[in-house]
């Protein structure tokens, strides 16, 4: 899902900070940021609560790309994360440990919300997204 965005006086690593604060503060998520040699950022993120949650299907992870495209505008590209880890491990708990499938079908659609509510918290503090 990749979106456009008016700077508004903001850089690209505010808008970097932005995400990170949000993923670590709002989603429970451990983070990362690495700078590109373009002058933009990328971010990745994880539940917090390693083997556990990913046994059960309630781990997130992300990957989000802020490309600048001019001195006013970004662009940014969130990966979807792992859906073929959620889907395996939900079809296999189907037939062994049912309970397991209803946990990943909630981290499933948890981990389908978090690209809308990254680009919801970015054109809150942007202003607008076109």
């Amino acid at each position: 899902m990749t979106t456009t965005y008016n700077l508004n006086g903001k850089t690209t690593q505010d808008i970097a900070m932005i995400v990170r604060n949000y993923l670590e503060m709002n989603e429970g998520m451990e983070s990362q940021t690495f700078a590109t040699p373009e002058g933009g950022a990328v971010i990745q993120a994880r539940s917090r609560g390693g083997s556990f949650k990913q046994f059960v299907g309630l781990d997130k992870a992300i990957t989000v790309k802020i490309n600048p495209i001019s001195e006013t505008h970004v662009s940014v590209d969130i990966g979807e994360g792992k859906w073929v880890d959620k889907g395996i491990a939900m079809t296999v708990s189907w037939f062994v440990l049912w309970p397991l499938a209803v946990t990943s079908g909630i981290g499933m659609y948890k981990q389908s919300q978090l690209p809308k509510k990254i680009n919801s918290v970015i054109a809150q503090n942007l202003c607008y997204g076109f």
